[in-house]
C-alpha cells in the first residue's frame, strides 16, 4: 500500500507541474498578444485574465510544495 499511494503523489505532483507550465505558457502568449494589439477592451480582458493566472500560479506552486512536503513525509515514515 505505501508504493501505491507514493506512486498517486507523484503522479499528483506531474500533474500539478504540467498545470504550472501550461499556466505560464499561456500566460506569457497573452503577453504578447497584449503587445501586439490596439483593442483595448481585448487588452483589459487579456489583462484580467492574466491577473488571475497570476494568482492561480501563486496557489498551485504552494500546493506543488505541500505535496512535495507530504511526499518527504511519507518517505521519512516509511523508514
Amino acid at each position: 500500500m505505501g508504493k501505491h499511494n507514493l506512486e498517486n503523489k507523484r503522479d499528483t505532483i506531474n500533474k500539478m507541474k504540467n498545470d504550472i507550465e501550461n499556466t505560464e505558457r499561456n500566460y506569457r502568449e497573452d503577453e504578447k498578444t497584449i503587445d501586439q494589439i490596439d483593442d483595448e477592451e481585448v487588452k483589459a480582458d487579456l489583462q484580467l485574465k492574466n491577473f488571475r493566472r497570476e494568482h492561480s500560479l501563486k496557489n498551485m506552486k504552494s500546493n506543488i510544495q505541500n505535496e512535495y512536503d507530504k511526499e518527504n513525509n511519507f518517505k521519512n515514515n516509511m523508514k
